[in-house]
């Protein structure tokens, strides 16, 4: 099955105004430890994070998918309640919702800030994808240094990433687990592959349902440089 990686739209006719969000109020700090913002791959879920009110442009449209600036895609949606209903069949696991205030024009709306609390952990292949080192020649320029580096798990390999430093280790080739895979929705943790993942199926369902505010990422688009294969 063909999955792609849900993301932010960027059509303005589509949005109104980019961004959406003129101002935000938030009842905490937001980047104090256990905010959403400083939520990193593998911490646990926030207990009691500072959440946010916000203020819509008066020409931005209150789409089903919104983005916000301190909340990263990776791993929150910020979602209308229509969209998280539609999207709760879909949930292979638990989840959990922080339900906000959106406000346009003296008009409040109700959103949810989403998590999936599972990611796939089977997703990308690692026994059959390779990582190498590489050496920076500066001004972005990279040597491969032939040495590949066995990667085991999403966390051994953001665990060697930084042991190594960010741009030293890096996939040549991912193998994804697809042809296998009978969910629709689900997370994915890999660094550099990290955020909400829809089938094709669940894909043409959120398009002829009308939501909006979305796009659907190829996944070789996620990277460009790397060798995706499929098993």
């Amino acid at each position: 099955m063909k999955y792609y990686r849900l993301r932010h739209s960027l059509e303005k006719k589509e949005l109104g105004h980019y961004t959406q969000i003129q101002k935000t109020i938030w009842d905490g700090r937001p980047f104090d430890k256990g905010s959403f913002a400083m939520h990193l791959l593998f911490d646990p879920i926030p207990t009691h994070p500072a959440i946010p009110t916000l203020e819509f442009y008066k020409s931005a449209k209150t789409t089903s998918l919104i983005q916000m600036v301190e909340i990263g895609l990776t791993l929150y949606l910020t979602i209308n309640d229509t969209f998280l209903e539609f999207l709760k069949p879909y949930c292979n696991g638990s989840f959990h919702t922080w339900k906000i205030k959106a406000t346009k024009k003296e008009v409040d709306y109700t959103y949810y800030i989403f998590y999936l609390d599972e990611y796939k952990s089977d997703f990308i292949n690692y026994e059959k994808s390779i990582f190498k080192l590489f050496e920076s020649l500066g001004a972005f320029q990279y040597k491969d240094l032939d040495q590949e580096i066995k990667i085991t798990s999403d966390v051994d390999y953001l665990d060697k990433r930084r042991n190594y430093g960010f741009f030293e280790l890096q996939p040549v080739k991912i193998v994804l687990n697809t042809s296998k895979l009978e969910i629709d929705f689900f997370r994915c943790a890999h660094n550099g592959m990290t955020g909400y993942y829809v089938s094709e199926r669940l894909k043409q369902a959120i398009l002829d349902n009308g939501f909006t505010g979305m796009r659907f990422e190829e996944i070789e688009e996620i990277q460009n440089r790397v060798l995706i294969e499929y098993v």
